[in-house]
């Protein structure tokens, strides 16, 4: 009889300290306040998510086992008490030394436990004298861990049903958080230099659900569970498979079901879908990796990026432009120019982070033969502070720290809060979708799936699914409404504080006025935020760039499916 029973872990807390084991700068279990609204302060939107692919794995094996995410120590040490037989942990390259801690602790004190370890940590080229272990992933996993069970690696994937954030906090009021995360697939194609992902997956997309049916299954078990109408797709460049999509959308008209999503692609995807589809579809933000001005990637050549984000915002679709700081052509002159750029680009979100070498890369490669790789601690290996190569025109360490911190204050200072320019967009392609019905309403335009756009076709039918769309968008635009008050009393200058005023008359004029429920909830954010800058405040005077929130432990036990036994 086999008796094993696995433990998935995340790394052990705290997050974003400096100590023994990890460091603060970079480090937060935060992305949007990390790496994204970093420098705003007050109005940085703070949100941790789960450590989605252990669920995953839990939930498509044969053998019992539980899932500790965000654990303390003593908790760590605890849930061994329980019983395991093997203790699998899922990390990234900063965080070794934590994980070499938990694995040697296992050693010492359970010998007779496996040790297997995932994630893109794995990547790290002498992992094998850095942490002890039996067995390690790199790649897709769910394959990985049924063929080390002895499980029937092609059965379905059982996609798991999960929360997507766990806390929400805006100004510092905390809302219960009421979306959930679908991962149809892992890996990219597009095989950019710098890009660990697409590499580790050999430049290949896996796909982990078939389609848009599979897809939408999952839309409605979350909504059923959960509550959740809205989702983060984590793949690497959703659109690049239209079919997948075009599904997704056919399944949601026939049910008028109008769910909605963030996720992440390129330019040259977007251009090729159109944005009628993307608004169709219910893509609400979209993530897309810029890089450089000097378009340097294939994804982007021959796109008029600013063209391309104004017509998106204008259809109500929110952009996180990405961009690389400290290419080899960067001195302090062109430096400056990438950053004024990229936020020239007129997006809502910004993320700026440093060039860096991930081993497996062709850029790491590169680096490697041209004898220009530092020896970096891992743990400072997080693309916030020390580059890990020799750069030809920024040797000093405090400089790339500095210089990065500075972009993300720039684009604060010249563009005001993020969530300002989120509740515009939202607003304007609500009244955007409005005008475009009535038009196609009035010329007798209906959707063609096929070839993904309207076309004229004299007949006047109500779409009746672009109806529940255009009623979800305002629901959506209203919901950024309470957080223009506390915008304006905390804006970092005057230009923020007239755009914050702007955008509060559109409302008006676009709302007919706003509802007393909405001003009580703009005058208990603002108080809030009183609170929240000071606690920032008080924060900064200690050292640290702000508040640094942890994540509670979530714990969850899973039976193990027989069904995937091989007979």
């Amino acid at each position: 009889m086999n008796n094993n029973r696995v433990l998935f872990s995340s790394v052990f807390g705290p997050y974003g300290i400096k100590d023994e084991w990890g460091e603060e700068l970079g480090m937060q279990m935060e992305l949007l306040n990390n790496q994204v609204t970093r420098q705003q302060g007050v109005h940085s939107p703070r949100q941790s998510y789960l450590s989605f692919a252990l669920y995953l794995l839990a939930e498509n094996i044969s053998v019992p086992s539980t899932v500790l995410d965000f654990p303390g120590w003593d908790e760590f040490v605890s849930e061994l008490d329980h019983g395991y037989t093997h203790v699998a942990i899922s990390f990234i390259v900063p965080n070794v030394l934590k994980v070499k801690r938990m694995a040697e602790y296992i050693r010492l004190h359970y010998p007779e436990v496996k040790i297997l370890l995932g994630g893109y940590g794995t990547i790290i080229p002498d992992l094998e004298r850095l942490v002890p272990h039996d067995a390690c992933c790199r790649g897709e996993g769910v394959k990985w861990i049924r063929n080390y069970f002895g499980d029937d690696p092609e059965a379905p994937i059982v996609h798991p049903v999960l929360k997507n954030p766990v806390y929400n906090y805006i100004y510092g009021m905390p809302s219960t958080p009421r979306g959930s995360v679908i991962f149809p697939g892992v890996g990219c194609e597009n095989g950019c230099r710098f890009c660990i992902t697409s590499h580790m997956f050999k430049k290949e997309h896996i796909p982990l659900l078939k389609g848009g049916r599979e897809m939408f299954d999952v839309c409605q078990r979350a909504q059923r569970e959960l509550g959740a109408r809205n989702f983060m797709v984590l793949d690497e460049n959703f659109l690049k498979h239209d079919k997948r999509a075009r599904e997704l959308l056919d399944e949601m008209t026939t049910a008028i079901r109008p769910y909605t999503f963030v996720t992440f692609s390129s330019a040259e995807n977007i251009r090729r879908v159109g944005t009628d589809f993307l608004v169709r579809a219910g893509i609400t933000r979209l993530w897309v990796g810029v890089e450089s001005k000097l378009n340097l990637h294939d994804k982007t050549k021959g796109i008029d990026l600013k063209e391309l984000f104004r017509e998106l915002r204008s259809k109500g679709i929110i952009v996180l432009a990405s961009t690389i700081l400290f290419h080899d052509h960067h001195d302090r002159d062109t430096l400056k120019e990438e950053i004024d750029w990229v936020i020239d680009l007129d997006t809502d979100l910004v993320q700026f982070m440093n060039y860096h070498p991930w081993p497996g890369t062709p850029l790491y490669e590169d680096l490697q033969r041209e004898h220009r790789l530092k020896k970096v601690p891992y743990r400072h290996q997080h693309g916030a502070a020390e580059l890990s190569f020799i750069h030809p025109n920024f040797q000093r360490p405090e400089d790339h720290e500095n210089h990065l911190r500075q972009a993300f204050r720039r684009n604060y200072e010249r563009k005001g809060p993020s969530i300002v320019n989120m509740a515009k967009t939202a607003l304007s392609g609500y009244l955007q979708a409005v005008t475009d019905y009535d038009q196609r309403q009035a010329q007798g335009m209906t959707w063609n799936a096929e070839l993904m756009r309207y076309e004229k076709t004299g007949r006047h039918d109500i779409d009746l699914y672009m109806l529940e769309r255009i009623e979800v968008m305002k629901n959506e635009a209203m919901r950024y409404f309470p957080s223009l008050l506390p915008a304006l009393v905390f804006g970092p200058n005057l230009r923020s504080r007239l755009k914050v005023l702007s955008v509060m008359r559109l409302y008006r004029k676009a709302m007919g006025g706003v509802k007393v429920t909405d001003i009580l909830k703009s005058l208990v954010l603002s108080a809030s935020g009183f609170v929240e800058f000071g606690r920032i405040l008080f924060n900064r005077a200690q050292g640290h760039e702000g508040i640094i929130r942890q994540p509670r432990v979530h714990r969850v036990e899973y039976p193990g499916n027989r069904s995937l036994v091989k007979t």
